[in-house]
């Protein structure tokens, strides 16, 4: 009967109760929805934004967030990432030390954007010159002297994309495998130029080149290591802007307007230094106009040299009071200069600061340094040094030979290089160490110095001529050309303008697309969870009727303490028998078969007693009708029974088949074997892989959430009968 009399409904006091029923049902819809839509809010974000925990994310609307979002995808998860961030962008506040404090930080997201977002015409216009040419210069700056985020399954995918063609290109035969044959071919021989064996592409890395020490006076790249020589080919593609969401369809429409005819998209992008003259001609046009910025980006030796101005070791040699450390305000009184923080004052030092900045600086220039960014005149005084240099350290000539892989008949015949040498093995080794301790010796005035900085500064002054030219055309007003850094920030800006939304919204097709392709493409997921979910469902419609109608229907002795064991297992957690039942499986040899997740969840108690309730309220003359016309017991189970509990089999289906999709525990415990993983083991695993990157991980929970929605829409009306039919009964 209603809850509500029709007289009378519409008096104030029904009124009211109506109203607070609705009010209650849309508090728990919500209280339902908004987790969900956080989640699916959380698989579009990255580190700044992840964190924020809101159903719709503030990009949606703002400007301004959506360009502070994007840098993420050029300083992030390399060593020294806040540190260079400052130095390419000065106004960054200082609190910002992580991409979640930033997205916290609503104001000042807003506050650093604005500049870079306006839209006034001749600022444009000077950006975009200024952008070009940051983007002429990258070109062929050094790619060891880079630093890059590289986004881990972009690497992976990168990886697996080289060592398939190397596998191609060893052996043509190879084209007619499958390709999960092909990819474990490429793997072993990704595992053997590496010397690592990898179980799978996603256990592949760079964290080690990522995080290497660039501002260490004594550290250099291994040049001679097939990672990091696959290393540098992962920065050539970063610069070639391979995975800069937006720029490739940019760039196949600039060539079609151009005319430019070509069979596959493989030989006009990437455009790499084999591609042809023309095309690359093409391409350095078009990267310096449209997408100057590159996730390859030189590195900011100045934030070296800030950090040491604000150390301790500084204030020592300047014999500041304990405590006390060197600041912006002390550095203007010693140059005569305005600067509003250490991060904008020039780099290298220039020449006319005197005492006791010139102190600090020859300081830091003879022990701090990278020696890999170092070289030396080499004429009679240096050579004549260095030989003096091995005969005072090595003394003996055959150990020197020995060393250095050399046959000097005497120490004259020891050659100083300009550069560190190079070379593969010991002795090249050995020469190497030799003449970064003999470098490590000379005074400044000794040494050739080179960083990012002075290369950008002489790339200005070669192009412009003197630095009223370089003011003129950029707009700027500096005062010493040390004061020019590479302006990656303004090449951001040009490159945001051109490809916002494509930035803002292609990572996020990206996370589903990773998410996909690693729950399609490990082991057998699929397969295996779609066999075990018909098994659960097979089971659940065959066992448990079976044991609640032979309980309902036949006198059968003890039946009540049956019964009540069976409601009595869920008193307990399911981890509670997991222990005796994994021992079972493991007595019985079922381990990583499909028995071994099916066989403990076959028969469940909550399902049989729920059945039987509704046999024994079923009309005993329905079966003794049936019983009249000669039906046998299995016919009286299948066509009278059966078809009256349909919506409790509906709703104890749904339940096995969510039991058995998003069940992981067990699976893991029984199943060791990954090819006996189901998708939400797969998942879990995916927590552990990435859990530095949790928007992935929400895509997977989205994604593997459809199947459930999907399967709860197509039985929504068997499963509301389920519901309906015992409250009318």
């Amino acid at each position: 009967m209603p809850l509500l009399p029709i007289v009378g409904r519409k008096s104030p006091g029904n009124r009211l109760f109506v109203a607070f029923v609705y009010s209650a049902l849309i508090l728990l819809g919500t209280t339902m929805v908004v987790p969900f839509m956080i989640t699916l809010s959380g698989s579009t974000t990255n580190d700044f934004d992840y964190e924020r925990f809101s159903p719709i994310p503030r990009y949606c609307w703002s400007r301004a967030d959506r360009f502070t979002k994007g840098l993420v995808y050029f300083f992030n998860d390399f060593r020294g990432w806040r540190e260079q961030l400052h130095a390419y962008a000065p106004p960054v506040p200082d609190h910002w030390t992580a991409w979640n404090a930033v997205g916290r930080d609503v104001a000042g997201v807003n506050a650093f954007a604005a500049p870079y977002l306006d839209a006034d015409p001749p600022t444009t216009d000077t950006r975009r010159r200024i952008a070009a040419d940051y983007a002429e210069f990258c070109e062929d700056y050094p790619l060891s002297d880079t630093t890059l985020t590289a986004i881990t399954p972009q690497a992976v995918n990168f990886m697996e994309d080289c060592y398939t063609a190397e596998l191609l290109r060893r052996n043509p035969e190879a084209h007619g495998w499958s390709g999960r044959r092909k990819r474990d071919a490429a793997l072993k021989l990704l595992g053997e130029a590496w010397g690592l064996p990898y179980e799978s592409f996603y256990n592949v890395n760079f964290d080690i080149e990522l995080n290497a020490p660039m501002d260490f006076q004594t550290w250099f790249p291994s040049v001679d290591d097939p990672k990091y020589q696959d290393f540098l080919r992962l920065k050539e593609a970063y610069r070639a802007q391979v995975f800069t969401p937006g720029v490739r369809e940019a760039w196949l429409d600039h060539l079609k307007r151009q005319g430019v005819e070509y069979a596959d998209v493989a030989e006009v992008f990437p455009v790499m230094r084999h591609a042809d003259e023309r095309v690359r001609a093409l391409w350095r046009e078009f990267q310096r106009r449209n997408a100057p910025a590159s996730p390859c980006i030189p590195y900011a030796l100045r934030a070296a040299w800030y950090r040491f101005l604000a150390s301790d070791e500084a204030a020592k040699r300047l014999g500041l009071p304990p405590g006390e450390l060197f600041s912006v305000a002390r550095y203007n009184a010693a140059a005569g200069t305005r600067y509003a923080r250490l991060a904008e004052t020039p780099f290298p030092l220039p020449a006319s600061f005197g005492e006791p900045l010139a102190g600090l600086w020859r300081h830091y220039a003879e022990n701090f340094w990278p020696l890999r960014l170092t070289s030396i005149r080499v004429g009679a005084e240096s050579a004549a040094a260095y030989q003096a240099f091995l005969r005072d350290e090595i003394k003996h000539l055959r150990i020197a030979n020995e060393l250095l892989g050399t046959s000097c008949t005497d120490w004259s015949g020891f050659v100083l290089a300009p550069t560190a040498p190079g070379g593969s093995g010991e002795a090249a080794r050995n020469r190497a160490n030799v003449w970064r301790n003999f470098v490590s010796r000379l005074p400044m005035e000794k040494r050739v110095l080179t960083c990012s900085e002075i290369a950008y500064q002489r790339f200005l002054s070669q192009k412009y001529g003197s630095l009223d030219a370089i003011n003129r055309t950029y707009g700027w007003d500096l005062a010493h050309i040390e004061e020019a850094f590479p302006p990656f920030v303004d090449a951001y800006a040009v490159t945001f303008a051109n490809h916002e939304w494509s930035l803002t919204l292609k990572p996020i097709l990206r996370n589903y697309r990773v998410i996909a392709e690693y729950l399609t493409r490990n082991a057998n997921a699929v397969p295996v969870t779609l066999l075990l979910i018909v098994m659960a469902v097979f089971c659940t419609l065959t066992v448990n009727p079976l044991a609640a109608y032979a309980m309902s229907r036949f006198g059968l002795r003890g039946k009540e303490l049956v019964l009540l064991f069976m409601l009595a297992t869920m008193a307990f957690p399911a981890m509670v028998s997991a222990i005796p039942a994994y021992l079972l499986m493991r007595d019985l040899g079922l381990l990583n078969t499909f028995f071994a997740l099916v066989l403990p969840g076959a028969a469940n108690g909550m399902a049989i007693f729920v059945l039987k309730g509704f046999f024994d309220s079923l009309p005993q003359e329905l079966f003794e009708a049936a019983t009249i016309d000669g039906a046998s017991e299995s016919q009286i189970f299948r066509i009278v029974a059966m078809p009256m509990v349909k919506p409790i089999l509906a709703i104890n289906s749904l339940s096995a088949f969510m039991a058995a999709y998003n069940g992981w525990e067990w699976a893991l415990i029984v199943c060791q074997d990954k090819k006996m993983w189901t998708l939400a083991v797969w998942l879990y695993q995916a927590n552990q892989w990435w859990n530095d990157m949790p928007w992935i991980v929400s895509a997977g929970f989205i994604v593997a959430s459809i199947p459930t929605f999907l399967v709860f829409i197509s039985c929504q009306k068997i499963i509301l009968r389920g519901i309906v039919i015992p409250s009318m009964k």
